[in-house]
This record gives structure tokens, sequence and C-alpha cells, in this order.
């Protein structure tokens, strides 16, 4: 398990990687580098942060997938930093177990009556609440200015989990074996989740 989450976790770091190269080369580099490009930084970020929060349903179908990579990359173009495998691999971590915690408590919850929902749902609910107090989709934040970049880090965070909770509970297929797209998160992550029910059944 240990093993088969590292290799995943590279994996998502080398797509990852290919994502920030293509919305570098493609939204972002409309212009040279410098004030005007940071302006288009943060046009793509607020209008993909938009998007995120408008869908207040996760759909299905995978609709939110490139948003999220486009509000994913800018973020991080904006805040200068990289996401490497042991971030990816924090949040494998964080999606299995979470996974594993709401089927344990999904009996119990229905009982009392309540409705807790699937990881994507909490883990869209907290990077909505980030969005937010970054000040990204047009209201006001409270916030100073660093404090909008630590909620902005918080996005990214929760972002990246949503992305691999919400590639799990779409139902899209890939359509040729070379296509990295949703699904293909949805096939790297899956196996997982099995070996950890496995692990914790023995």
């Amino acid at each position: 398990m240990e093993s088969d989450a590292n290799t995943v976790a590279e994996q998502l770091h080398r797509w990852f990687h290919n994502i920030l190269h293509l919305t570098d080369q493609s939204l972002i580099g409309i212009v040279p580098e410098g004030p005007h490009r940071d302006a288009v930084v943060l046009d793509i970020l607020k209008r993909n942060a938009r998007i995120i929060l408008s869908e207040s349903e996760l759909d299905s179908e995978g609709k939110l997938y490139s948003p999220l990579c486009f509000f994913l990359a800018a973020a991080c173009r904006k805040l200068g930093v990289s996401l490497g495998a042991r971030h990816w691999r924090a949040a494998l971590d964080n999606v299995v177990q979470l996974r594993h915690q709401l089927a344990s408590a999904r009996k119990e919850s229905a009982m009392a009556g309540l409705e807790i929902g699937s990881p994507a749902v909490l883990f869209k609910q907290e990077l909505d609440e980030a969005i937010n107090q970054a000040a990204l989709a047009g209201g006001a934040s409270y916030l100073n200015k660093e404090d909008r970049q630590v909620a902005l880090g918080l996005a990214v965070n929760w972002g990246m989990r949503l992305l691999l909770a919400y590639a799990l509970e779409c139902r899209g297929s890939m359509t040729g074996a070379d296509r990295k797209d949703l699904a293909w998160v949805a096939s790297l992550v899956a196996p997982l989740l099995t070996a950890s029910s496995g692990s914790r059944s023995n």
C-alpha cells in the first residue's frame, strides 16, 4: 500500500506539472512576464473560482474538472509554489481516510437523520469557504492581504482533495489510452481504496 500510494503521488505530480505547463503556454502565456501577466493569472483565478462556487450541486459528469485544474494552476502561479509528490501523497491519504470514515459513520448518520454528504461534497464546502475568505469571488473579505494569501493556500489544499474525491464520484470514461483526464485520475486512486480496505480488515 505504501509503495503504491507513493507511485500514484508521483504520477499525479508529473500530471499536474503538465497541467501547469499547458496553462502557462496557453491561458497565462497570452502576455509576456510582468504586471500584465500577473493580472491574467488573477483573472484566471477569479473566473474559475466563480465557476466552482456556482456549481453548488456536484455533477457526476466531470464538469468541474477543467475549472478545478485551471484554478489550481493559477493559484500555484499566484502563490509562487509547486505541488510536489509529497503534497499529492498527503491529499491521497486524506481522501482515502475520509472515505473510510464516512462509510463507517453512514449508518449512524442515517439513524440520526443527518445528511453528512460525500467526501467530494465536504471538500467542496471547505474549498468554497477558502475561496470566499481569499476574496476571489467578488464578495468582501475581512482578512488582510497576508491572511488572504493563507486562505488561497488553503484553497489549493482543499482543491487537490476535491479533485481526487470528485474523480472517484464521477462516472466518466477515458476516450483514449493516452488521455490523462478525470477518469484517469480516478483509475489511479480507486485501487488505493481497495488496498486500504483490505489492510483494515486484516
